[in-house]
Parts: C-alpha cells; structure tokens; sequence
C-alpha cells in the first residue's frame, strides 16, 4: 500500500527501498511505491497529490502504455519520468540528456559521418544525436525491419541508413565514418579504427576500442544529466548535474545491493 503521506513527493517506481532515503537525504522528499499492477499504481499516485515520479529501467517500457508521452518518450515507447499535472505525462530523459552532453564535450560533430550500433531495446538512445549536424548517419541494429524504424524517427534531412550487424556493407560504412555511437551489444570485431571517435552508451563500456587506437568519447556526467531532467521534469525543480553526482552514486549502491 502507498502510505497516505505522499502529498507533493516523489514517486519511485520500482526502486529499492533505499533509493527514497537517497533522495531524502539530497533533500527531495521521496517514497518507493511499486511497479504493479502498473495502472492501479499511477492512480494511486495521482489520488494521493504526488508531484510527479522517477521508473525504474525495468518498468520504464510497461509504464508507456499508461502515459500520454512526449516525443522521445514515444519514439522509444518508454518514460523514465512522469508528472501528474494535468495527467499523467511521461518523458524519456537520456536521449536529451546525451546530446547535451555530446555537445558540451566540444567533439566537433557537424558534417560528421556517424554509425549508430546497438539492440532492438536500446538504439533509441541515440536518437537525439541526429541534431547533432551530423551529414549522414547508418543506423545497424539486429534486424533490417528494426534498423528501418529507427532511421526514421531520426531528423528529416538527415540522410540515414539502415543495416544489419551482419551487413556486409557495414565494413565498408565504418570505414568511411567518423564517429561510431554504441548503444547495446559489442561493436563487431575489427570496425574500430584509429581514425575512429567512440561513444560507448552502453551499461558497462568495452576495452576493445581503446585497443584499437581508436578515441573515447566520454561523458563523465551522464548519467547526473539524465537524473536532473528527470527531476525537472518530475518535480519541475532544476539541479545543475554536479550537485547531483553523489545521489547517482548512491543510487548505483543501492542496485547493487539489491543484486
């Protein structure tokens, strides 16, 4: 049962017990709540004045079907983040929270060409990247059907491409990219270069390409990013990501103890 003192706090959907004393302890007042039945869950929240609520990966596809969504929630048919005003409304943080961090990495992106790699689940995570100026992107994903719908939510004017892992294209794409996106899986053997720049969005980055010679593209703050816009969203209180930090490493440490 959620407990009747959740006037204006903040949901957490899925999470272990822990992760409300985490955010407690930043100073946002949080209550865990369960992740099913997932309607009966959100009803609850609303009935009961929360603000708004954080999902945990494992409910952020279950919850969409739920929510009215905004764009990148609804392309990547997930939510990581709701409020209740005026609804239900559900928005998908990380790919925003990417581009973002992309662009503040001073990475010289315009008239790049780019390789987007990853699993059915994951390679919407890239999508923001398309804003990025890039002139053309190939999206390679496990299946072409897949690959297809993925070009597709990607900026029109952009020219996008869509293969397979085991194209036998793809070789030759790669070797005339600049710029190699990884969003789940392993980049197949060999398609790092030195010439290469890689971004790794996956939960735990590969060693291979730094064995490659190829450059890392990497984005320290990430995942505080992806937690403010979440927040901001939820709440509508902003935090600059910095302050956030040590709430995400918390946070990790509770997942791991739940493991």
């Amino acid at each position: 049962m959620i407990p009747p003192t959740a006037e204006r706090a903040l949901a957490l959907i899925g999470y272990p017990v822990q992760a409300a004393r985490v955010l407690r302890d930043f100073g946002l007042i949080s209550l865990g709540v369960p992740d099913a039945p997932m309607a009966e869950v959100l009803r609850s929240c609303e009935v009961l004045g929360f603000a708004g609520a954080l999902v945990h990966p494992a409910a952020q596809h279950k919850i969409a079907e739920h929510l009215q969504l905004d764009p990148d929630a609804r392309r990547a048919n997930q939510a990581d983040a709701v409020t209740f005003a005026g609804g239900p409304h559900g928005t998908y943080a990380a790919p925003e929270a990417i581009l973002g961090a992309v662009q503040d990495s001073r990475y010289a992106a315009r008239g790049a060409n780019a390789v987007l790699i990853g699993l059915s689940g994951d390679l919407r995570l890239g999508l923001g990247l398309g804003r990025l100026g890039l002139r053309n992107i190939t999206v390679v994903a496990e299946t072409r059907p897949e690959a297809e719908r993925v070009a597709r939510d990607l900026p029109a004017g952009l020219a996008a491409f869509a293969l397979t892992h085991n194209d036998a294209a793809l070789r030759g794409l790669a070797e005339r990219a600049d710029l190699l996106i990884l969003t789940g899986g392993n980049l197949p053997p060999g398609l790092a270069q030195p010439y290469h720049t890689v971004l790794d969005l996956t939960p735990t980055p590969s060693r291979d390409t730094e064995k490659a010679g190829a450059t890392l593209l990497t984005l320290p703050d990430l995942p505080a990013r992806i937690l403010s816009r979440q927040i901001e969203h939820a709440t509508g209180q902003r935090f600059r990501p910095e302050r956030l930090t040590d709430v995400v490493k918390r946070l990790a440490d509770t997942e791991q103890q739940r493991r």
